[in-house]
């Protein structure tokens, strides 16, 4: 019967929950990073406008697809150089 009384007391012991970690410090994000990304965007829009304006035969479809393409891989090496 010692045990089970033992046992009792250990279950109505309460643990406090674990305190969780604090986050890692963000590396700044320089200014001329952030010009270089919207900047990037300005262009892409820029471009859009231009080439449906002097492509009228292309669809516009087309025109994005292409453009979105050059998006993502400006993207890709945007991230990349992140790091």
């Amino acid at each position: 019967m010692a045990k089970k009384q033992e046992k009792r007391s250990d279950l109505n012991e309460v643990q406090p929950p674990p305190q969780p970690l604090p986050p890692p410090p963000a590396a700044p994000l320089s200014n001329a990073r952030i010009w270089v990304f919207w900047s990037a965007v300005a262009l892409a829009v820029i471009a859009a406008r231009v080439l449906d304006h002097m492509l009228p035969a292309v669809h516009e479809s087309t025109i994005e697809r292409w453009l979105m393409l050059a998006f993502a891989a400006f993207l890709g090496v945007f991230l990349l150089k992140l790091d």
